[in-house]
C-alpha cells in the first residue's frame, strides 16, 4: 500500500511517500523510503497559494501512485493565524485526495510521535531520528517538514485497519 504523508502548511508543506509491504499490522521491516520534498507555495494571494498547494499534491499523488493520504491534524496552536492558514493548507491536501479517489486519515500530532517515538511530546529531531532508523536511511531528510510527513505516512502504516477519518 503507497502512502502519502503530509505535513500541512502554506509556506512550507512537507509530503512523504512510503511503502506498506504487508499487511501484518506494519512491522517497521515492512515499511520501505519511496520519496519525499517540501511544496514551497508562492508567497501573495492566499487563493493562489492553495491552489497551487493542491495541484502540486495531486502532481505527486498521481506520480507517485499514491492510495492513501495521512495528513497531521493539528486541533490547536500557540498563533490563531497561524493555525487558521495550517487549517486552510489541510483542506487542501483533504481537496487533492479527494479529487484522486484516495481515502484519508488525520492523526493529531503526538499520536504521530508516540507512534514514531513511543512519547507524545517528543521533539521533531527526535521524530526524525527515528523516521531514519525506521526507514534504514543512510541521511536524515535536512527539513522537519519532511520527516514529520514521513512521520504520518509511517503511523498510517502502522495502523493499517482504519477507515477513512477525514
Amino acid at each position: 500500500m503507497r502512502i502519502i504523508g503530509v505535513d500541512p502548511g502554506l509556506v512550507s508543506c512537507g509530503v512523504g511517500i512510503v511503502d506498506s509491504l504487508s499487511n501484518n499490522k506494519g512491522h517497521r521491516d515492512d515499511i520501505k523510503f519511496i520519496h519525499t520534498e517540501v511544496i514551497k507555495p508562492p508567497k501573495g494571494d492566499l487563493s493562489k497559494r492553495l491552489l497551487f498547494l493542491h495541484d502540486h499534491l495531486v502532481d505527486i499523488i498521481k506520480r507517485q501512485n499514491a492510495i492513501v493520504m495521512a495528513i497531521e491534524d493539528q486541533f490547536y496552536g500557540k498563533n490563531v493565524q497561524t493555525a487558521f492558514k495550517t487549517g486552510q493548507a489541510r483542506g487542501a491536501a483533504l481537496l487533492a485526495a479527494a479529487r484522486c479517489g484516495l481515502d484519508t486519515t488525520l492523526f493529531p500530532p503526538a499520536r504521530v510521535k508516540l507512534a514514531i517515538v513511543g512519547n507524545g511530546r517528543a521533539s521533531k529531531e527526535q521524530v526524525r531520528h527515528m523516521v531514519g532508523q525506521i526507514l534504514n536511511l543512510k541521511q536524515l531528510p535536512s527539513s522537519l517538514d519532511c520527516s514529520d510527513a514521513l512521520a504520518v505516512a509511517i503511523c498510517r502504516a502502522f495502523t493499517p485497519n482504519l477507515v477513512n477519518s477525514a
